[in-house]
């Protein structure tokens, strides 16, 4: 998937895979659907560009994904 579904907002990006993945399961814990974008085109990793990866919640769930991410880093 490459193309955020309608209504839903991003709320983390990185350019690392692994911590997107560790947000995508603080939201699975937590009971919050949300899906992973990568716009990432593999033909440009031979010419060393950074890609990023984006997490995205739905609209209703922003706060409190948002509060959630904060919270993850600060400890």
């Amino acid at each position: 998937m490459n193309q955020a579904p309608e209504n839903w907002v991003l709320v983390y990006k990185s350019t690392s895979e692994y911590r997107v993945d560790i947000v995508h399961a603080l939201m699975d814990e937590n009971k919050i659907e949300s899906q992973i974008i990568n716009t990432h085109d593999h033909t440009f990793d031979t010419l060393n560009v950074t890609k990023e990866v984006g997490l995205y919640v739905h609209k209703n769930d922003v706060e409190k994904a948002s509060s959630l991410i904060k919270q993850s880093e600060s400890e």
